[in-house]
């Protein structure tokens, strides 16, 4: 009787410690801010210094995000990255910080956060997909969960055109 009440405690224990959990991708989504942040506010701060995507995305969507920039720079302009994903903002200020507003759990490996980005004086919202991979949360889509089919359909588009990224 005691192995089996044993048994059901490890079993129970495993289980509660495999539930994502929201506070810990708010730590996460903080942390990943802060860092940016942290860069972007220090005098010696220049765009490209750290690749922030990479450290912060999930593998797909980074390699997404990776070849249509692959594509912006062989065209010479911008198709997506018009701003900054980051800030929400082409420019930044003294005064910019970022918080997690709030975590909507979908299932163990997935959540919605909605972040708030100070910057000039004003608030911005970011809303992110996060996706629980390689032990830890990554951001999987940007901007209402929008960024990731943009990405896709002007991919697309320019391989009708016959353009491609050189990155796979």
């Amino acid at each position: 009787m005691k192995q089996i009440i044993v048994c059901v405690c490890v079993l129970f224990s495993l289980v509660a410690n495999s539930c994502a959990q929201p506070e810990d991708v708010e730590k996460r989504v903080n942390e990943m801010y802060s860092h940016v942040i942290s860069e972007y506010l220090k005098p010696d701060f220049r765009p490209g210094k750290i690749n922030f995507d990479s450290l912060y995305f999930s593998e797909e969507f980074y390699r997404l995000d990776s070849q249509i920039g692959d594509i912006e720079n062989q065209l010479g302009g911008p198709i997506i990255h018009d701003a900054d994903d980051w800030i929400c903002a082409q420019d930044y200020g003294k005064d910019l910080s970022a918080k997690v507003n709030s975590v909507k759990m979908r299932g163990n490996k997935k959540a919605l956060v909605n972040v708030i980005i100070h910057n000039f004086g004003t608030d911005v919202e970011q809303n992110l997909t996060v996706v629980y991979e390689r032990d830890n949360w990554f951001i999987d889509d940007l901007y209402d969960g929008t960024r990731r089919q943009r990405i896709l359909d002007e991919l697309k588009y320019y391989k009708k055109e016959g353009i491609k990224p050189r990155i796979k």
